[in-house]
């Protein structure tokens, strides 16, 4: 591992000299810098009713295991630069970047739509953004293929915002809030370090398509502006391509770069798997049967879900399927909606599939994420696929 992490310190190093796309500084003249080191770790704080269920002994463990094996990931604390005050442009200005291949992420929020272009991502991993008077943080992380949106409010009810803390764990983005300073790796989506430690964020799924499969449905919903107040190469992704399977790249590499706590080869490391959390299960979808099965109906743990393949976007969605205290079986039907075994249709707003009656089938937590990083923090997930 030592080999691979030196190969990208030198691509930071390179980024910063000017012979690379600088992903780790702002607009001025960039100087290297030491790389960060984990701060001491923290005692947990008394949390504020409400903030969050003191972790049991357990739970403590495995997340002093996970503050452990924090490592340097070359950039220093905001190296790669958060934007706090994004802007939004029309589709229509936005094709004049991006090709249609290009993938973007797009999140679906009561009733509103936002897209944001991986481009632009991969430079910053982290939109502190405002939807409907709530603060929504969507993050990236390019080396775990990982994008999540988080909602949380710290013990004295400020509503959290996202920096990038330079770490990583598992080789997966380390974040931290800056309310309260709390460590929280992305797919873990809970805190590790500082006063929040063992708090749990709320998730937002986004959906994984490509450019020119948003423009097909004919919307002009407001697009991430290359406007964020930095100087990047914005058009160009460092890490490689994710539409040139045959380019040479770290997305179609089975390196990783860091080390991670637990390893299965199984499958490709980078391969694709949808990785849902409901209570304590952990269940990991090949997204590659989801997409052919176009819709499936599973259990993760206790709960019925249904993981159901959108055409028009060619990604995946889950939803529970539990009415009314039992479950709904779902199929696909002439139409292309969803019909239950009651010959009801079904059809996704926004993120629920309703019924002919307002019944609502509430979208579970989910995103698309490598399989080597979901098996890094969660060894006992159940796989189907």
């Amino acid at each position: 591992m030592s080999q691979r992490q030196f190969t990208r310190r030198q691509f930071v190093a390179l980024s910063l000299l000017g012979m690379l796309p600088a992903a780790c500084g702002r607009a001025a003249a960039p100087t290297a810098a030491p790389h960060a080191t984990p701060s001491p770790r923290p005692t947990p704080a008394t949390l504020a009713p409400g903030a969050a269920t003191p972790p049991t002994p357990d739970t403590r463990s495995e997340l002093d295991r996970l503050v452990d094996f924090i490592v340097p990931g070359g950039p220093p604390k905001d190296g790669i630069p958060a934007i706090d005050a994004p802007r939004f442009v029309s589709a229509t200005e936005m094709d004049e970047l991006l090709e249609p291949e290009d993938r973007v992420f797009v999140l679906d929020y009561q009733g509103e739509l936002r897209v944001y272009p991986q481009i632009i991502l991969v430079w910053h991993e982290i939109v502190n953004d405002q939807i409907g008077g709530e603060r929504i943080s969507v993050t990236y992380c390019p080396l775990t293929g990982s994008v999540v949106g988080f909602r949380g409010r710290s013990p004295a009810s400020e509503p959290l915002t996202f920096g990038t803390t330079g770490m990583l764990v598992n080789s997966n983005l380390l974040m931290y809030d800056r309310q309260t300073d709390s460590r929280w790796p992305q797919i873990l989506g809970r805190a590790i370090a500082g006063s929040m430690k063992g708090t749990s964020l709320e998730e937002i799924p986004l959906i994984w398509t490509s450019w020119g499969a948003w423009r097909s449905l004919d919307t002009e919903a407001p697009v991430l502006s290359t406007e964020t107040g930095y100087i990047r190469r914005y058009g160009i992704d460092p890490y490689g391509s994710y539409s040139d399977l045959e380019a040479p790249g770290y997305y179609q590499s089975p390196s990783v770069m860091f080390p991670v706590l637990n390893w299965d080869d199984r499958f490709h490391p980078k391969e694709v798997v949808i990785g849902i959390k409901l209570g304590e299960s952990r269940l990991a979808i090949r997204k590659t049967t989801a997409l052919e099965r176009g819709v499936w109906n599973l259990n993760a743990g206790e709960e019925p879900i249904v993981a159901v393949h959108d055409t028009r976007l060619d990604a995946v969605w889950v939803f529970s399927r539990r009415l009314n205290g039992r479950p709904v079986e779902l199929v696909s039907g002439d139409t292309g909606a969803l019909v239950d075994h009651d010959g009801r249709t079904w059809r996704r707003v926004g993120l629920a599939l309703v019924g002919p009656a307002g019944e609502r089938l509430p979208v579970v937590p989910f995103y698309d994420v490598m399989w080597f990083a979901w098996y890094a923090y969660f060894p006992h997930t159940a796989v189907v696929g």
